[in-house]
């Protein structure tokens, strides 16, 4: 098979597996909402599950992405089979022991943890002061039975690495579906058990503990899941095995110094963000963040999580043996495809972002507007720029040039940061646009930082595919926008149908819209031919 073609079908399993496992967290996403709502109980849920996957990408998971692919491709390409397996070996190890010290020291400060997210929120009366000492402190139990997910996000991630480099895509991309069936399960149980939850009920319940395990049970299944595929990948020469002076951990401390700048940069300008979003008070609004990101990441993890997955052994490969045409090659071909499935989904997301919402978490309710609907509509607007950033570093990554990473994760990252006080300090809509005006400006600046290193993908951003997908994207806009506001239903059937008939004629204007053109490039390629 072509490269290409095996290119394709490592991407199509990959998207299946992700859209699986995103299509289920998705619907995990809504049971949650649904049985939680957008109540102090899913805040002190939602922050708690949160931290975990912060504090795991602050201590070694950024790092690990941006660096262990990269790194074990250079050491197999210049040490051979036997010699590479010692380091990664070493590497591993390591990895595990700094996993296990993280999640004991996490247990251990947990309460002053909480304390630093809650901080902005202020009590007028006595009995809200007590309510968010209740609500701190359900949040502290679930920290503490959320926190072994650390230990298991690292060793997925391992796991994941490890596959992926001999070309296994798909597992890693499945394995998430394990965790949210049994999340999903878990909430299910809970709310036949407790319909009508609260954080004053629920503290130091039983039920708390059950709700907590159960949710990081689903992520040590997930790890569980891909045993089998690891024991087949001949990676029988790993040994617990550690050796500060090894080359590939001597060149992850070296780039990781950059990556965990990085990191750092990331996570406090989400801190930022969702201290503040707890801090503007209301109904859940960290809750309606956590929905409405989890909604705008559904097209990109499918679609650019898939492409990325597959190119960045390749692309690794390229910058190694030095040969940047064809890494600019495949990076500008991994950004065409992206986008144009990113466009259409963004526009999407634009117009039915309410109604989305409204059906999805409100109980097929969009009566008034919805935080979360907000926070979705403005994210999708920097979900193009989002994309670009990415891909854009993940090029960099390849080539190592781990400095440029972190210019770049600095300058947007500052900028979320300042247009969060500017625009956010009282304002879910303006926390949410931070992040989209930080992404959007970034993703320029990125371009030029890869153009100036030798790799230009300018022209993919504009080729004659993605300009396809966007005028056809704002024609299905337009249509998507007619028909929703013709019908005025906002409540139950009357709105799914709504919302329904405008998806699908939006759908069906964006497919004629592409033949249309496509024919018309036909036509004119035959008339020139001829």
């Amino acid at each position: 098979m072509s490269r290409g073609g095996t290119h394709g079908a490592r991407v199509l399993s990959m998207a299946g597996g992700t859209a699986a496992s995103r299509l289920s967290g998705l619907l995990r996403v809504l049971v949650l909402a649904w049985v939680l709502g957008f109540t102090p109980l899913a805040d002190a849920f939602n922050l708690a599950n949160t931290i975990p996957n912060m504090l795991f990408d602050l201590v070694i998971g950024g790092v690990l992405s941006a660096t262990f692919i990269p790194v074990v491709v250079e050491r197999l390409t210049l040490d051979g089979e036997r010699r590479a397996w010692r380091s990664i070996s070493t590497v591993v190890t390591a990895t595990i022991v700094v996993l296990a010290l993280a999640t004991v020291l996490a247990w251990a400060f947990a309460p002053w943890i909480i304390d630093g997210f809650t901080f902005l929120q202020h009590s007028s009366t006595t009995a809200q002061a007590h309510a968010l000492r209740t609500q701190r402190r359900v949040a502290t139990e679930f920290l503490r039975w959320f926190v072994p997910q650390i230990f298991f996000y690292g060793t997925i991630g391992v796991a994941t690495a490890l596959l992926n480099v001999r070309r296994r895509f798909a597992v890693g991309s499945w394995a998430p579906v394990a965790n949210n069936v049994v999340c999903i399960a878990v909430l299910v149980w809970f709310h036949l058990v407790d319909p009508t939850p609260s954080v004053a009920s629920l503290a130091g319940s039983r039920d708390l503990l059950w709700l907590a395990l159960g949710t990081t049970a689903g992520v040590a299944v997930q790890f569980v899941v891909m045993w089998p595929s690891l024991a087949r990948s001949d990676l029988g020469r790993l040994r617990l095995r550690f050796d500060v002076h090894d080359p590939a951990l001597r060149t992850i401390g070296r780039l990781g110094s950059w990556t965990l700048l990085v990191v750092v940069a990331n996570q406090a300008s989400l801190y930022v963000l969702l201290a503040f979003a707890f801090g503007t008070g209301g109904d859940g609004p960290v809750s309606a963040y956590t929905y409405g990101w989890s909604f705008m990441q559904m097209p990109y993890a499918v679609v650019v999580v898939s492409v990325l997955g597959v190119l960045t052994p390749q692309l690794a490969q390229f910058a190694t043996e030095g040969d940047l045409g064809a890494l600019s090659e495949r990076l500008g071909f991994g950004l065409r495809q992206s986008l144009v499935i990113i466009v259409p989904s963004t526009v999407t997301l634009l117009v039915l972002a309410q109604p989305v919402v409204g059906i999805l978490l409100n109980h097929l309710n969009a009566s008034t507007p919805l935080p979360a609907g907000t926070v979705l509509a403005v994210l999708a607007a920097g979900l193009p720029g989002f994309t670009l950033f990415q891909l854009c570093v993940r090029g960099l990554q390849a080539m190592q040039r781990a400095a440029d990473v972190f210019a770049l994760y600095a300058v947007q990252n500052a900028a979320t940061i300042a247009l969060c006080v500017w625009l956010g300090r009282h304002s879910l809509a303006g926390l949410t646009a931070s992040v989209s005006i930080a992404y959007t400006g970034a993703s320029g600046i990125a371009l030029g930082v890869l153009a100036l290193r030798g790799v230009s993908v300018v022209a993919s951003v504009w080729s004659v595919h993605v300009r396809r997908s966007v005028y056809a994207s704002l024609a299905m806009g337009l249509v998507m926008t007619a028909a929703w506001s013709v019908p005025t239903s906002t409540r139950g059937a009357g709105l799914v149908l709504r919302g329904t008939l405008a998806a699908g004629l939006g759908a069906l204007t964006y497919v004629l819209f592409v033949l249309v053109a496509q024919r018309g490039v036909e036509a004119t390629r035959r008339k020139v031919q001829g």
